[in-house]
This record gives C-alpha cells, sequence and structure tokens, in this order.
C-alpha cells in the first residue's frame, strides 16, 4: 500500500501548513483508491474551526465536507481522507487523531518546524481496535495509473547531498551521472525541497530517467534516476 501525490496536490497541502503556522491547518485529500494504494489528485484545504480556539486543535466544517464532496464526485473523484498540521511537532497521530479518525481513510500528517521545515506523513485508521497504520509517500512526477509501486533494483550507486542547496544540489547531481556507465541505477537524497521543482525536468531534458521521488524516514528525499542508455 502507497500512497501517491501528485506534486500540486502535496505543494497545496504544505503551502497551506506553513501559512497558517504556528496554528494547525486543515484540509480534504481527494482522489481514489484502489487495493494496491491512493492516488492524491488534489488537497483542499479548508477553514479550521478550532484555529482560535485551540492553536493545536483542528476541525473541519461538515458544510466544507459536503460541498468538496459534491465537487469532486461530478469530477469523478472521491474523498479520500484528510490532512493537518502538526506545529513544531512529529507527524505521529495523537490520541485526538485517533479519536476523530475515520475508518479506512487516509490521515495525513504534515509537520511544520519553525513556520519552514516540513515533514510529511501518511497514515491509514483501519479502526479503532487496530489504529494507525503508516504507508510510504511517493510523489509522482507525472500521471500515472494508480497501481503497486514497481520494485527498485538495488542502486549501483548512492550519493548523499543531505544539506546542501542549489544550484550545489542540481550541478551535483548532473555530473554524477555524466560520469557513470549508460544505464547505470542511481540514488540521490537530499533535503532541499526546491530542487524538487526543478531537477527532475533537468534530468528529463538530459536524457535520463526519474523512476521515483519519495521521501524516507530520516527526513530526506530520495531520488531514484537511471541514466540514459546512450552517450
Amino acid at each position: 500500500m502507497t500512497v501517491w501525490f501528485t506534486p500540486i496536490a502535496r505543494q497545496v497541502m504544505v503551502e497551506h501548513c506553513k501559512a497558517v503556522y504556528p496554528r494547525e491547518g486543515c484540509g480534504i485529500l481527494v482522489g481514489k483508491q484502489t487495493p494496491s494504494g491512493w492516488l492524491i489528485a488534489r488537497s483542499v484545504p479548508v477553514p479550521n474551526k478550532k484555529a482560535e480556539e485551540r492553536p493545536d486543535r483542528f476541525e473541519i466544517d461538515p458544510r466544507d465536507y459536503l460541498r468538496v464532496e459534491r465537487e469532486v464526485e461530478r469530477e469523478g473523484w472521491h474523498i479520500v481522507g484528510f490532512f493537518h498540521s502538526h506545529p513544531d511537532v512529529p507527524p505521529h497521530p495523537s490520541a485526538t487523531d485517533a479519536a476523530f479518525a475515520w475508518a479506512n481513510y487516509l490521515t495525513v500528517i504534515v509537520a511544520v518546524y519553525g513556520g519552514t521545515k516540513v515533514r510529511v506523513r501518511a497514515h491509514w485508521f483501519q479502526g479503532a481496535e487496530e489504529g494507525f497504520k503508516e504507508v510510504p509517500v511517493v510523489v509522482a512526477l507525472q500521471p500515472i495509473p494508480i497501481r503497486e509501486v514497481p520494485e527498485m533494483p538495488p542502486a549501483q550507486r548512492v550519493v548523499e547531498l543531505v544539506g546542501e542547496v542549489e544550484p550545489f544540489v542540481s550541478l551535483a547531481v548532473r555530473k554524477v551521472l555524466e560520469e557513470v556507465a549508460a544505464g547505470t541505477f542511481v540514488l540521490f537524497r537530499f533535503d532541499y525541497e526546491p530542487t524538487l521543482s526543478s531537477l527532475p525536468h533537468l534530468l528529463e531534458r538530459d536524457g535520463h530517467a526519474v523512476l521515483m521521488v519519495r521521501w524516507n524516514e530520516e527526513g530526506a528525499w530520495e531520488m531514484f534516476v537511471r541514466t540514459r542508455s546512450e552517450r
């Protein structure tokens, strides 16, 4: 089971949570579910009814839920879960989150640190007895049918760029890809989020294949790239 976010769906969710910091932000996740996972096509921020009363609580107005539900069902989508932020707190479900979670819906938590740095975690609520199960979050860089995430072959080279910023990240990645053999599978790790908006397009233009981008448990992005087959 995997949660696939389109880039814009993740960006809208994250930027909303940053904008309302240090209060909790919240919203509705729109997409589709199959036995293999979820595709999140849209994130719809909505007002937090608890924002003024409790900065560490959130509540979605049922009227907002019904409005979004009507809109998306006309487009062939469904509400598959909800997101909210944890200001300066890790993105793990609290007892309050469990008390208000809906069975078989996603609870995506965006931890916002200092109003800038974020960590995103997805949790599938399986009911009061089984509780939450964390599921991997993957950013889909291009439209895909929802399916099982293909197993990635072992990386032939791993490049650590955590702590680096642009333009160094992009320059380092492109340099490595020019040095290795054609068809090599390379894993890059970095934590500078703006890289996501530019680097994949540069690599595709260079003829390389960006196979997957995902957020790992250690607080870094992982980008799987196969170098172009011809030099």
